[in-house]
């Protein structure tokens, strides 16, 4: 599958392990996305525009900067979406429990290395609720093309990229291993993403006149590209105008980037990569 419509694009590559795929979500169902970063938001903003109710409960930041990664001008319309704090002042345990048991799909999804724990999966997989079905983000974890060369393009280049280090990925395992017997013992199918090394995200639009019609509209706005650290040249618009395809893969067997990672780690397409519209 792609998300590619014009443009001569590369294809980014995602991991999937499928528990089941009986179950099938119609839109105008609840959906519940959790998690924070622009992979979360896209992907909020995903199941939105295919007609979800959506709610995305985020930390604060992302629920002010949200919108506007959403939305053009931070304007939602009509889209069926509502950003929810999972933590601050305006949190509401009452509207998250709500949202948790009303939900019939769940979707997880961290931008960082960060892994679910028991507790918060706990949360959100409870037998008594409304539950279907679960798609969490996981990562490369059989550690081919890691290695040296990842960890020092991590360091010196991009601190996205995907390194596999060993405490990272002994929390995806755990929080794997989780979601299934959670998933399992609520009745509820499950499905694990894999992603690399999270690269891109926004439409592949620069936002200036006479760009307006280019890229693609469903993913994040062009105020994604004003995030993080900026160079004279915005690597990350760059990639996008290049790696809006995507190439799924089933199970744990994609390398990471290898010894090419430090050519790779910025605006070109390498091996570990995965475009945040395609895990979304």
């Amino acid at each position: 599958g792609g998300l590619c419509r014009s443009r001569r694009c590369s294809s980014t590559m995602i991991a999937v392990l499928i528990a089941h795929s009986a179950t099938v979500i119609s839109p105008g169902s609840k959906v519940l996305v959790v998690g924070s970063g622009p992979v979360c938001l896209c992907a909020a903003k995903l199941a939105a525009v295919r007609g979800f109710s959506t709610t995305c409960l985020v930390p604060p930041g992302d629920c002010e900067l949200g919108p506007g990664l959403v939305s053009e001008g931070g304007d939602l319309g009509s889209l069926p979406l509502t950003f929810m704090p999972v933590a601050g002042p305006e949190a509401s345990e009452e509207a998250i429990e709500a949202a948790a048991a009303s939900a019939e799909g769940l979707i997880l999804a961290i931008d960082n290395e960060g892994a679910f724990g028991k507790p918060v999966l706990e949360t959100f997989l409870q037998p008594s609720s409304a539950l279907k079905r679960v798609a969490v983000m996981s990562r490369y974890l059989n550690g081919e093309g890691m290695g040296f060369f990842a960890s020092a393009a991590k360091t010196a280049a991009n601190k996205d990229v995907w390194a596999a280090n060993a405490q990272a990925v002994a929390s995806y395992k755990a929080m794997e291993a989780e979601v299934a017997r959670m998933s399992g013992a609520a009745g509820v199918e499950w499905t694990v993403i894999r992603a690399g090394t999270l690269k891109g995200g926004g439409s592949g639009c620069s936002g200036e006149e006479g760009d307006e019609r280019s890229g693609e509209p469903s993913l994040l706005t062009p105020a994604f590209y004003e995030l993080g650290q900026q160079d004279i040249v915005n690597w990350r618009l760059l990639y996008d105008c290049s790696a809006l395809k995507v190439k799924l893969v089933r199970g744990d067997t994609l390398p990471g980037p290898g010894f090419t990672a430090a050519l790779t780690a910025t605006d070109k397409v390498g091996a570990g990569d995965s475009h945040r519209g395609a895990v979304a």
